[in-house]
């Protein structure tokens, strides 16, 4: 009977968060036309205009989407398994394991992330095989490092999470048999994973604006293509108000893709949250 009600109250709190994501995105479709509307009136220009749906316009566009969502593949995985492994890791009593990953992390979260793509760039292909080079190899090294970069904010996020479970909850663990080892994995390592939810969410839509880092050496991704085609279309047309339109594009297709990663992260965070299992300290 309990559980017959208690999925009940689930099935009527999952149409709830369904229901109120849909307000959320038609209030945002209409503030997105009311906003094109504005810029219409105050910068005089058509946003029927063949110069913005010419053929060069979403070939750019949608190109720069699908290369930004290829960096975004190869980062966000990496930075999210180095950033776990590391934060685990630093939990260790070894000294020679922790000092070295507590250099990474102070290194990485010291340094700019545009000065870490210029040197990853530049020097990254010469710590590779020759054999494996490539037009585009700095411009993978260069993700990789931003990678990296974000790994080190994450680690500090999933330590975070590990430490704010209580330690009398792997005491009791192993006090019904379990070794440290099962007591980590099936006690503690799901409470800190729902506790390192919401700031993963907001380190995330960071890595995603991060990737427009790339276009200054020359990555064919959202911003870079954005760029280029901005300044097609202002010699084109002697219109210096392309440039703010088509920015405003791009700003409006990275505030899409953060809005949605943190909202399935959010989401995530609702659908397991168990009331008063916040963040305790030990």
């Amino acid at each position: 009977m309990a559980t017959t009600v208690g999925s009940a109250i689930r099935r009527s709190f999952d149409r709830g968060l369904t229901l109120k994501t849909l307000q959320r995105a038609a209030e945002m479709a209409v503030g997105a036309i009311l906003f094109i509307v504005i810029l219409e009136v105050v910068l005089h220009f058509n946003v029927l205009d063949s110069t913005l749906w010419s053929l060069y316009g979403p070939y750019y566009f949608l190109t720069g989407i699908v290369g930004t969502l290829y960096y975004l593949a190869i980062i966000i995985p990496i930075s999210v398994v180095v950033g776990f492994a590391v934060g685990w890791a630093r939990l260790s009593r070894l000294r020679v394991l922790t000092w070295p990953l507590s250099v990474y992390v102070d290194f990485f979260r010291g340094m700019p992330p545009i000065i870490i793509v210029i040197f990853a760039s530049l020097l990254g292909p010469s710590l590779i095989p020759a054999r494996f080079h490539s037009e585009d190899l700095g411009i993978l090294m260069a993700a990789f490092a931003l990678a990296l970069h974000s790994g080190a904010y994450q680690s500090e996020i999933f330590r975070a999470g590990f430490m704010s479970v209580p330690r009398g909850q792997l005491e009791a663990a192993q006090s019904l048999g379990m070794t440290r080892g099962q007591a980590m994995q099936f006690v503690v390592l799901p409470q800190a994973l729902r506790l390192s939810v919401p700031p993963l969410a907001n380190e995330l839509a960071v890595v995603i604006k991060d990737t427009s880092l790339l276009a200054i050496i020359g990555s064919l991704d959202l911003f870079g293509l954005s760029n280029i085609f901005s300044q097609q279309s202002v010699f084109g047309s002697n219109q210096l108000w392309w440039v703010f339109v088509v920015w405003t594009a791009v700003a409006l297709v990275y505030f899409v893709m953060t809005f949605s990663v943190t909202e399935v992260l959010n989401w995530i965070d609702r659908r397991y949250h168990v009331k008063g299992l916040e963040a305790i300290s030990v």
